[in-house]
């Protein structure tokens, strides 16, 4: 079952100012996920949230021009999977009786979708697996899928030296299930050689 989110927040990371975090929530529930994105993005998703418009069109005022000139469509973006901390997306489009598929980044897939007014979907699996589960004293917990492998590591070393070896164990499985992961994928790329 898709569930539609809708964009709550962008947030500065403070500890890199250049990086992004946009909160998108379940229309009607509670659940979040949080994804990472650059400056030039959180500047045209707050544009397009705050109904600022341009002197000259940015980039995802142009998709979305092109494709009205194209007579297509935007029906919904849609996030798919993610892998290593990044989220995958897809803008699906209608022309006609045709329909169309485009791979997408998510910060571009929500910038589009917001200017199209076209609803934003999860898959509520994914949405179970990734989304924030509970807020204390500040700190937001997230799903260690979301991270990247550079930040689990970074967690990892913290929970050993603190003993915490039942989360050091599990931030050792997903890493360890990434490595394979890219084993598996090499080993396919190399089939096809």
């Amino acid at each position: 079952m898709m569930i539609e989110l809708v964009v709550t927040d962008i947030l500065c990371k403070a500890s890199d100012e250049r990086a992004y975090v946009m909160i998108l929530k379940e229309r009607d529930g509670n659940r979040k996920i949080m994804v990472a994105i650059g400056a030039n993005e959180a500047q045209a998703i707050a544009f397009a949230l705050k109904g600022i418009e341009t002197k000259r069109p940015i980039t995802h005022d142009l998709f979305r021009s092109l494709a009205d000139a194209l007579g297509a469509t935007m029906t919904c973006a849609t996030i798919g999977k993610v892998s290593d901390g990044t989220f995958y997306s897809q803008l699906l489009y209608r022309q006609g009786d045709a329909a169309c598929q485009i791979d997408s980044r998510t910060s571009d897939a929500v910038a589009i979708a917001l200017r199209a007014g076209a609803p934003i979907y999860i898959d509520e699996e994914l949405l179970n697996r990734v989304g924030v589960h509970d807020v204390f004293n500040g700190a937001i917990s997230v799903p260690i899928c979301v991270a990247d492998t550079d930040t689990l590591r970074t967690v990892l070393d913290k929970a050993v030296k603190e003993e915490n070896y039942e989360l050091a164990m599990k931030i050792k499985e997903e890493i360890d299930s990434r490595i394979n992961d890219d084993d598996d994928s090499t080993d396919e790329s190399n089939d096809n050689i």
